[in-house]
């Protein structure tokens, strides 16, 4: 189970950094409500990731698997932001998530060491 909830926390990881550049695109392109969850997504990936690698860094197993299931924040946000039809570029969502998964069956052996040397990176000591 918690091999499994890992997993997942590196792919939403993973696909969340990906989404990232077009969340942050879009948020300039649209205005009203679908901006503010647009910049809400962008928020929360550096909530997640300032929390994933704190709890890779010195959080016990239960943290660790809060924040992989956090993850789901920012991509739902997305989500739910390109429900709206005033936000651009809808069609590119189903081509980042069909390259977030290819991609990440090529990444996956990389990502403890990545992952690692952010969290050094980001939390020396």
């Amino acid at each position: 189970m918690e091999n499994t909830v890992a997993l997942l926390g590196v792919l939403l990881f993973w696909a969340s950094l990906i989404w990232l550049p077009l969340n942050i695109a879009r948020a300039f392109k649209t205005e009203g409500k679908p901006q503010i969850w647009l910049i809400s997504a962008i928020l929360t990936f550096f909530l997640a990731l300032f929390g994933y690698t704190r709890a890779i860094d010195s959080g016990t197993a239960l943290e660790a698997f809060v924040w992989s299931v956090s993850w789901l924040m920012p991509m739902g946000l997305s989500l739910y932001a390109r429900s709206s039809p005033a936000v651009p570029w809808r069609k590119w969502d189903k081509y980042l998530g069909a390259a977030a998964l290819v991609s990440f069956i090529l990444v996956v052996p990389m990502m403890p060491r990545i992952l690692h040397g952010l969290t050094a990176l980001l939390w020396p000591g």
